[in-house]
């Protein structure tokens, strides 16, 4: 599964809570930055099970996500939120944005000033 279904990719938030005292997706979009953007099914699963495995101080060696790793993927292509997480923090959210929602496709760059130098 290559690509997210039409008109949405996920944004990656890390959220210093446990499970229960973690925000919801719409407060996450509206409240924090996010830390990455995922524009395909597997980037959200590579993603989240990298997180996931930081969190727990596991290299991949240790912790695959094998079955996780499927479901991910299948719930992104379908456009799905994934919030997963250890039970004392930290909450790991892949959410779902429509592109015309999506503030970090429309934010500008804006140059940056300066004097010019002679040679």
């Amino acid at each position: 599964m290559g690509q997210h279904t039409s008109g949405t990719h996920h944004h990656g938030y890390v959220e210093d809570a446990p499970l229960n005292q973690a925000m919801s997706a719409h407060e996450r979009l509206s409240r924090l930055d996010a830390v990455e953007i995922l524009h395909t099914p597997d980037e959200v699963a590579q993603w989240l099970a990298s997180t996931l495995r930081a969190a727990m101080g596991k290299s991949e060696d240790e912790v695959a996500f094998e079955d996780e790793w499927d479901q991910w993927v299948k719930y992104a292509h379908s456009g799905e939120t994934i919030t997963t997480g250890l039970l004392r923090g930290p909450t790991i959210s892949a959410v779902s944005v429509p592109e015309a929602d999506c503030r970090c496709a429309s934010t500008p760059l804006v140059p940056v000033g300066g004097k010019k130098r002679s040679r």
